[in-house]
């Protein structure tokens, strides 16, 4: 059987070459984000770590050794406006995380099938494969977008980007984590879950975390040293 083309290693043949993430790349590719999906329980692992851990593999024919598996972390810059099958809860990154790391470039899909393109991070600064006799063959990542204007880049409509990422990503450097639609599981962790539960789960995991951040910074303690009669109040709060 056939794996599909996120499961299978990557070979000679998918290779385009080697490329580093600018600023510039990002600047161009402005209306985009990083994203990255995953369930309940990675998130909470994901958030008690305060970093996108690597907590995936991918792997790799190699020229010489054959199948090789390494540690990563999945994300990819489409957003899945009809839900995403990955998991439930989204993590939302800025372009620049990805600012001077070094990356490898594959492509997959065929007439049938959407064209799949990969920028796994590689950071060892040794050739694996050669393209065409090029043992360090380099490649202009803008070549793998649409471009209207000269100026700004797009996905292209017909195109998945996946990202593989094989350092860690500080959570402070996200923008939003939020609640999705996961009417699918791909990986059959879950049987899905709906926006709306999705959206409670991560509301009850965002209040933990802001009851959490209020006792740490000692605002509480201040506050009844100042205004002790209100020690052993229960206080709710409303976020507008």
């Amino acid at each position: 059987m056939t794996l599909p083309n996120y499961k299978r290693p990557f070979e000679p043949e998918d290779f385009r070459g080697y490329f580093k993430w600018t600023e510039a790349l990002s600047g161009k590719l402005k209306k985009n984000f990083l994203y990255h999906a995953c369930h309940e329980k990675e998130l909470k692992e994901i958030l008690d770590r305060s970093e996108l851990t690597l907590r995936s593999n991918w792997s790799i024919n190699l020229p010489e050794h054959g199948l090789c598996e390494v540690p990563g972390v999945w994300s990819g810059l489409n957003y899945f406006f009809n839900g995403n099958r990955y998991g439930p809860f989204v993590i939302k990154f800025p372009l620049s995380v990805l600012q001077g790391k070094q990356f490898m470039a594959f492509r997959r899909g065929g007439q049938s099938e959407r064209k799949r393109y990969f920028f796994v991070q590689y950071d060892a600064m040794i050739p694996i494969y050669s393209f065409k006799g090029d043992v360090w063959k380099r490649v202009n990542p803008e070549s793998c977008f649409g471009n209207a204007d000269g100026k700004i880049l797009q996905l292209k409509n017909d195109a998945i980007y996946d990202i593989v990422l094989t350092s860690l990503v500080s959570l402070k450097k996200a923008m939003s984590i939020y609640g999705v639609r996961h009417y699918k599981c791909i990986s059959n962790k879950c049987a899905g879950i709906s926006s709306g539960k999705s959206r409670k789960i991560m509301r009850e995991i965002a209040k933990g975390i802001l009851k959490k951040e209020i006792l740490d910074a000692g605002i509480i303690d201040n506050l009844i040293e100042k205004y002790p009669d209100i020690e052993g109040e229960s206080i709710e709060i409303s976020i507008e």
